[in-house]
């Protein structure tokens, strides 16, 4: 059933967007959070890109689990017109951090933090 109200629908795609940047830039697979906060990943997603309305205690729960204040879902509602994007780089970051954490051998984890840490210096 379409929401007639467009502000509403503009505030849910909002809080939305925030939760999925936060998800990117905390590395977090979505599955994660959904048994974080006791959906499933599908209902997370519908959350995510504003298709589903969050209540407000399940908005506390993704706050505690990103250890964020409630109200940082709230700032800039009214100013905000244009839904948050995550960067190329935030996506990048996070695609790093998974293949990383797929690998298993010590040694070569500790040879990938050394490459990246001695290309920090140039």
């Amino acid at each position: 059933m379409p929401r007639k109200d467009d502000y509403l629908q503009k505030v849910d795609q909002i809080i939305g967007a925030k939760i999925y940047s936060l998800r990117l830039a905390k590395g977090m697979y979505r599955n994660q959070l959904a048994e974080a906060i006791g959906v499933t990943h599908q209902q997370l997603k519908k959350y995510e890109k504003g298709i589903n309305r969050i209540s407000i205690g399940r908005l506390v729960l993704i706050a505690k689990a990103f250890g964020q204040n409630i109200k940082y879902f709230c700032q800039d509602l009214e100013l905000s017109t244009e839904p948050i994007i995550p960067t190329q780089h935030q996506v990048m970051c996070i695609e790093v951090s998974r293949n990383f954490m797929k690998i298993h051998d010590p040694k070569h984890q500790n040879a990938v933090n050394l490459l990246v840490k001695s290309l920090t210096l140039t």
